[in-house]
């Protein structure tokens, strides 16, 4: 398999033997047929709400990593004509009953407003007469088609994912020629590492039919444990779905795992969590907005023949001032000086599990796994250590040299079993491994023994008041229920300046609901209040009441148009409504509880006021 590094650098051991690089591909299929077109006054058809959630799905991949690749199939339809961005030398053959929308390219602004486009005009673009509606596209083909394309795209793709749209159930009656043939392309899919999700666009949707059988024979995954995703129509859980399905799941290194003397396993290094960076800024030329580049260059200056030599890498030197004297190193005894040891990771012996504490993490961790295809049978014995491990609690203690160069460090490997944050097991957050924990050396450690604070005394008394406050404050943390307000707001900046739109105010999920907390704690709010008397605000900031240029501006509140609300709930278009106009009706009507309530439930909050 082809493999992209999360680093910048690829790894140069000799131990390494992974070829590192490639994209992730994706393509999202839609029924095309009759009933995924229907749509009524009270409700829009599935084939829109298909094409917004990949509308949706398409920048949150522009935000992950806007390099891989999306395309766009339509089938059971009558006419394949060819789409907008279709190359002329294109060497597919397109099946009967099939037409691309898009073909496999990068996410850009041209065909993500082309897709928004298409799905906001009236007529989908004359999709009667230049598409049609049929039911006789055979499935088999579809998916031959959709390999093709990823084979043909032009790039070496790392991972390639099948998103299909439906609301049939049932595209081939069984015991026919068509279900096996479709059975046979399912394992075809297992054989090419195609990640297949279906979407179902029908309330009642019975996976039973067909789909079970044919996503457990793509998948590998057994009958007994499958389980349908049930059918949504809210377009932000559909594209939330589609990303957090394809998120990539690339493994960083493989490195061998000493256990002792001539015995090794093989093991996978992936990061199971990182801090998300802003968008880069470049500089541009003033006059034709061409990204200027810049490169440092290194020159010699003989001022007495007015000459200049450009000084080459392999002439450099470099020098470490010690007791006033410059020690001379080249470039390449600086590089044997960095590589300590070669990459891998060694055990070094085990500690209880009591022993690694809170205070010893030092930065993000890492997870390891076991990687079968280098050393056969690492699997086995990498399960019986971790089994053991978790038996005996006791964890491992290595050092481990991520790549070549890198310094070595200490980590404890802390056995870990499958955990989810729900009794449904949908949200899982551990995985069965070891989680790679950094430790500390004697250098990192900080001492803080100077630090005498004076002992403050409370009553049984107060400490009761208190735990009850915790208590009734208390909430589940799920660290997916939170995103970055600064990341939503840049992106939906740059998202208004690039698609030409007004800039919707993002919600911060960050802030409390201090209104659902007060009347959380108004039965505690005067015992403490009696027990600790009122609180005292000592060197308050000076509010800037003067006029001028530094003071601060009032932001005018968003004029409310009701007709305006109203008719965009009646034509299904209240995805178009922003934050302040939903939440300055609900304040208009005199609904509460709203002060940082998020999008989807001022939706419903505005439908349970009029009964929609």
């Amino acid at each position: 398999m082809f493999f992209q590094a999360d680093y910048s650098n690829a790894n140069e051991d000799e131990e390494s033997h992974v070829t590192f690089g490639g994209k992730e591909g994706i393509l999202f299929v839609l029924d095309a047929s009759t009933s995924m077109l229907d749509e009524n006054e009270n409700r829009q058809s599935n084939f829109r709400t298909a094409l917004q959630a990949i509308e949706a799905s398409m920048k949150n991949l522009v935000v992950g990593n806007q390099r891989d690749l999306v395309g766009i199939i339509f089938y059971n339809t009558i006419h394949s004509p060819k789409s907008k961005f279709e190359a002329d030398t294109m060497e597919i053959v397109v099946p009967q009953h099939t037409c691309i929308l898009l073909p496999m390219d990068m996410p850009s602004v041209d065909n993500i407003s082309y897709v928004r486009n298409f799905h906001t005009s009236e007529d989908l673009f004359d999709f009667s007469n230049k598409y049609g509606c049929s039911s006789d596209a055979n499935f088999s083909d579809v998916l031959w088609f959709c390999t093709r394309m990823f084979q043909k795209c032009g790039y070496k793709l790392q991972s390639s994912a099948i998103v299909l749209f439906t609301d049939n159930p049932q595209p081939h009656p069984p015991n026919t020629h068509e279900y096996q043939q479709a059975m046979v392309k399912a394992k075809d899919l297992s054989q090419l590492n195609v990640e297949f999700t279906l979407i179902p666009m029908l309330p009642d949707f019975n996976g039973e039919l067909f789909y079970k059988e044919f996503i457990c024979t793509a998948m590998e995954m057994e009958m007994e444990h499958f389980e349908m995703d049930t059918a949504v129509r809210d377009i932000e859980t559909i594209s939330s779905r589609i990303y957090r399905r394809n998120y990539r799941k690339r493994c960083n290194n493989y490195l061998k795992f000493s256990l002792g003397d001539n015995l090794e396993i093989s093991v996978g290094v992936y990061s199971s969590i990182r801090h998300v960076k802003y968008p880069k800024s470049f500089k541009v030329h003033r006059n034709t907005n061409e990204i200027v580049s810049r490169k440092r260059v290194y020159e010699v200056q003989n001022e007495t023949e007015g000459t200049t030599i450009t000084l080459l890498p392999h002439q450099q030197k470099k020098y470490q001032e010690i007791g006033g004297r410059k020690i001379i190193f080249t470039t390449q005894e600086v590089s044997n000086m960095k590589t300590l040891l070669p990459a891998g990771i060694r055990l070094l012996g085990f500690k209880p599990r009591s022993a690694i504490q809170v205070r010893h993490y030092l930065k993000n961790g890492s997870f390891i796994y076991p990687d079968e295809s280098a050393i056969a049978g690492s699997t086995k014995l990498f399960r019986a250590l971790w089994k053991r491990c978790l038996d005996r609690e006791v964890v491992p203690i290595c050092v481990m040299t991520l790549r070549h160069k890198s310094d070595p460090g200490y980590v404890a490997l802390l056995p870990q079993e499958n955990t989810f944050y729900d009794q449904e097991k949908t949200d899982q957050i551990e995985y069965n491994g070891f989680h790679v924990m950094h430790l500390p050396n004697l250098d990192d450690i900080r001492d803080f023994d100077s630090f005498n604070p004076e002992a403050i005394t409370v009553s049984e008394e107060q400490t009761e008041l208190f735990k009850k406050l915790v208590k009734k404050l208390r909430f589940r943390y799920n660290p997916k229920h939170f995103n970055d307000p600064v990341l939503k707001t840049i992106y939906s900046n740059i998202e208004a300046f690039a698609f030409k739109t007004e800039g919707e105010e993002p919600e911060d999920s960050t802030l409390p609901n201090t209104e659902q907390q007060d009347s959380m704690i108004s039965d505690l709010v005067a015992a403490i209040t009696e027990e600790f008397g009122e609180m005292i605000v000592t060197n308050p900031k000076r509010k800037n009441t003067e006029p001028g240029e530094n003071a601060r501006k009032i932001s005018k509140s968003t004029e409310v148009d009701e007709a305006k609300i109203l008719e965009a709930f009646t034509k299904n278009r209240q995805d178009k409504l922003t934050i302040p106009e939903l939440r300055g009706y609900l304040q208009e009507k005199g609904v509460k509880g709203i002060s940082n309530a998020k999008k989807s439930v001022l939706i419903d909050k505005i439908r349970e006021y009029h009964n929609l």
